[in-house]
């Protein structure tokens, strides 16, 4: 937070580790081998934003059978994005969530129409209880 407040108070925008005695700019070695024994990057569906190459994770697979989609039988369906909904151009910063027809009227915390909405920390549910 302090760290945070610094770059307020000198007019300052930038990534920064305020942890560099704990946290290393080349990450937990140990964690990413572990990863990479596991993983492999692939193309990703992301909610509002359809698949984006090589921002995913999946299973290698020597541990396909640890995956519950195959292990259960379970098909995801195409997403779809509820009609009138502008949660993908709300989180690419297209527009504010103001600028959604349904924002704080049919989409609202309590009965969240978009994933914009769905959690506390999402872009529209941020914007209905702070405001901008």
């Amino acid at each position: 937070m302090l760290a945070l407040l610094k770059q307020v108070r000198d007019g300052e925008t930038k990534v920064e580790n305020p942890y560099s005695v704990a946290v290393k700019p080349q990450g937990n070695e140990t964690a990413l081998r572990l990863l990479d024994r596991v993983f492999v990057v692939s193309d990703a569906p992301w909610r509002a934003l359809g698949v984006i190459e090589q921002s995913g994770l999946e299973l290698r697979p020597e541990y396909k059978s640890y995956d519950a989609l195959e292990r259960f039988g379970i098909m995801l369906e195409e997403d779809q994005d509820p009609e009138d909904c502008r949660c993908g151009e709300v989180i690419q910063g297209r527009v504010t969530p103001e600028e959604c027809k349904l924002f704080g009227t049919v989409c609202t915390p309590t009965a969240p129409v978009g994933p914009c909405m769905v959690s506390s920390e999402g872009t529209c549910s941020a914007w209905f209880k702070y405001g901008r």
